[in-house]
Order: C-alpha cells, then sequence, then structure tokens
C-alpha cells in the first residue's frame, strides 16, 4: 500500500513538473500570407526551428490571401491589443506598421549577435527593411519579376529559345502567333494584378519612372515612364490578353497553356515541381528598355511586433533562424525567391552547388544589381491606393478604357489620396 502511494505521488510530482515544463515554454504567434508559396517552406523551418530551440514553440495564425489583407488584419488588431508577435510582411508595406508605431526595431539584436556581415545578412538586401536608419524588417523572402518561356511552344513556331525577343512589343506579336483557342492555349499573359501593384511597378520603374515626386508629395503616374506602362498594358489588351488572376495563370503555365508568361520568381519552384518533365521551360531577364531601368524587390520580411522584452528574445532567435543559413536554404529550395543570406549563397551545401546547376534561378540573381524597393505610399490611404490604381489598370487590361484616358484620371485619383 504504501509502494502504490509513493508511485501515487511520484506520478503526480512528475505530472506537477511536466505541467510547469510546459508552462515555461513560450509560444510565438506568427502570420504571414500567400500561403500558396511559403507554406511549405514556414513549417519546414519551424520543425528544424523548434527541433533546435525545445522550449519554444511556433504557432502560425491562419495565412492572409495578400499582403494588403495582413496589414488590415494587423492594424484592426493593433486597436484592441491583440497582434502577432512577429509578421512575415509584404515589402512594400512595412512602412505602414513603422509609421504607426508597431514594428521593433532590430539594431540592438543584430549588433548584439555581433553585427549584420556576421550573421551573413547581404547589406543591399538589409536596405529593403531600413527605414529612419534602423533595420525594422529582415527580408525573408526576395522576388524579382520574369519571363517565363514554354520552349516546346517556342520551338514549335520556328523560334530559337537563344535568340528569344528582349522586347514586349516582339513578345507580344510572337504571343499572337502562338494563340491557339483549339487547344486552349494562350500565347501571352502578363500576370498585372500581383499584390501591392508589383508588376506594374515593375513595368513602370523599367521604364526609369516612379510614384510620386522625390518629396512625395505629387503623384507621377502620368509621366513619360507613367504613359509608357500604361500603353505596354494596353498593348496587351489588344493583342487579346485575357484576364485571368494568378490562381488560374499560374496552373495554366504549369499545364502548358500559356506560352509566354511575365510573373514573379516566387513561383519559379513550384512552377519546376508541377512542370517536372511534362515539357521544357526557360526564364528570362524582364525587359529593360531605359538606361535608368530599376525594378522592385517583391517578396517580404520578417517584423518583430510584440512589445515584451522577454518575448522579443525568443521571436530574435525565430527571425535570425527563419533568415539564417538554414531557414534561407529551406525556404530558396521551396520557392522561386531569393535569399537573404550570403552564408547560405555561397555555402556549396546549402544553396551554392543549388544555384549552380539550376539556370532558371540564374535570371533572378542577376537581376539583383539593379533591384529597388517596392514602393509604398505614404499616409493613412497607402491600402487605398493600392486599390485605385489596381481598379484603374483593370479597366485598361480589359480594354475598356485607354492608356491615355487612365494616365490623367489614376494620376488624379491618387492625388487625391496623398497626406
Amino acid at each position: 500500500m504504501q509502494t502504490f502511494a509513493r508511485s501515487i505521488a511520484l506520478a503526480g510530482l512528475l505530472g506537477l513538473t511536466a505541467g510547469f515544463a510546459h508552462a515555461a515554454d513560450t509560444t510565438i504567434n506568427v502570420l504571414y500570407a500567400n500561403d500558396r508559396t511559403t507554406a511549405e517552406a514556414h513549417e519546414e523551418i519551424k520543425t528544424r526551428f523548434e527541433a533546435e530551440n525545445p522550449g519554444i514553440k511556433i504557432s502560425f495564425l491562419a495565412p492572409a490571401d495578400s499582403y494588403e489583407t495582413a496589414t488590415q488584419n494587423l492594424l484592426r488588431g493593433a486597436l484592441i491589443g491583440d497582434l502577432p508577435d512577429v509578421v512575415f510582411q509584404g515589402q512594400n508595406l512595412i512602412r505602414s506598421l513603422v509609421d504607426r508605431n508597431l514594428a521593433v526595431p532590430l539594431n540592438s539584436f543584430i549588433e548584439a549577435d555581433g553585427g549584420a556581415e556576421k550573421l551573413g545578412y547581404d547589406a543591399g538586401m538589409l536596405r529593403i527593411g531600413t527605414l529612419k536608419d534602423r533595420y525594422y524588417a529582415i527580408p525573408f523572402a526576395v522576388s524579382t519579376p520574369l519571363v517565363y518561356v514554354n520552349l516546346d511552344l517556342v520551338k514549335a513556331a520556328g523560334v530559337d529559345p537563344d535568340h528569344f525577343p528582349t522586347n514586349w512589343a516582339d513578345m507580344v506579336a510572337l504571343g499572337k502567333k502562338l494563340n491557339d483557342p483549339a487547344k486552349g492555349v494562350t500565347g501571352f499573359y502578363f500576370q498585372w494584378d500581383v499584390t501591392g501593384n508589383w508588376m506594374f511597378q515593375s513595368l513602370d520603374f523599367s521604364y526609369g519612372g516612379q510614384m510620386l515626386s522625390a518629396d512625395e508629395k505629387t503623384a507621377t503616374l502620368d509621366s513619360p515612364a507613367g504613359m509608357k506602362t500604361l500603353e505596354t498594358l494596353e498593348s496587351f489588351a489588344k493583342a487579346g490578353m485575357p484576364n485571368l488572376p494568378s490562381a488560374q495563370a499560374r496552373p495554366a503555365f504549369a499545364a502548358g497553356k500559356i506560352a509566354i508568361f511575365g510573373d514573379s520568381s516566387s513561383n519559379l519552384g513550384k512552377a519546376t515541381t508541377m512542370i517536372g518533365k511534362n515539357f521544357q521551360f526557360r526564364t528570362y531577364p524582364f525587359p529593360l528598355p531605359s538606361a535608368d531601368a530599376k525594378l522592385p524587390a517583391g517578396g517580404n520580411a520578417a517584423v518583430m511586433l510584440t512589445k515584451d522584452a522577454e518575448k522579443q528574445k525568443a521571436v530574435w532567435k525565430y527571425i535570425k533562424f527563419a533568415t539564417g543559413p538554414i531557414g534561407q536554404t529551406i525556404m530558396a529550395r521551396h520557392t522561386g525567391y531569393l535569399p537573404s543570406n550570403n552564408i547560405a549563397i555561397q555555402t556549396a551545401d546549402l544553396l551554392g552547388d543549388y544555384y549552380a546547376s539550376q539556370p532558371n534561378y540564374q535570371t533572378s540573381i542577376k537581376q539583383i544589381p539593379i533591384l529597388t524597393g517596392w514602393y509604398a505610399f505614404p499616409g493613412p490611404n497607402g491600402l487605398k491606393i493600392i486599390d485605385v490604381i489596381k481598379n484603374h489598370l483593370e479597366a485598361v487590361v480589359m480594354g475598356k478604357k485607354t492608356a491615355t484616358e487612365t494616365a490623367s484620371a489614376m494620376n488624379r485619383d491618387v492625388q487625391a489620396l496623398l497626406p
């Protein structure tokens, strides 16, 4: 009886101890968006991180369907004090968190760990998350715009892939030749509706344009570069380009139903897996018609939101892991996003040998020198401006409005929403 009693007491003590251990775990609530491109990477990073940090648990909130939706959720949550501990925020919307004092600067954490170079952070990539001379975000996944081409369809039309067109006019002309309604093949498609007007900015910046004046007081969407951008979109519409959301266009390309496809490098990993050996495809650089051409760096970055000093230590460990050599290797292998960590890129058994054997990834890497910021509109109407621009662009893509009609109207509407 005494033995049984001692056993019960010991079991109770062990249960109590386990309860204390469980209570001591730190749970980090994480929000990210666009789960179709990064969900698998996030899950693998979580598994690896928790294995190496047994006292910390990662809890993913329901992924937002876009960076804009994620931001709206965050702003609503801030009103009632209900924010995640970390968010993987769209590069163009980091500003919305910094301006509202929601984001926590990371300088002290980086310095305490020996500095950015020791951690492997690329200086250029870090500038993406730098505002007011402080690091507010560490890039997790960086994308560039690319042109994806179904080589089987192009070769069948007698085109040499090594001498593929380098400008939009010739690509559109080739796309018209490749249209095959009987087989359900679309010759050319440009993914104009990517979140945050990113592909629109890519066109505008490639023509040497900008969204606003240097002092951010005046909209410049009707500038010569802005007009060329809208005229380019109009030329797509006139060539018979359909209006497809990315949820339809990306699977269509992977199924061999789109010949020439302007899209983000973020889709490269999934496209490669889905296509397999069904047909050959190649990525080509985004056309750069101007000597002053730049391209906006797309993707997202890790932003710390918790103000709890103790939890911040755990959150930093997680951010550092996700943006470190292992996390970035996992992310890059699952997606077509570029990593921001030089250690991952330069280490042979991480990404060094992998990239050397994947020529389609080299296209995006070669565009790094011309990357610039994904523009964030100032003031409380930043999200609304994104929607206003999207609505105007859709009218052009659907052939309802001309470039000339749209330029002045869109510029006027954006100007009215500036602070």
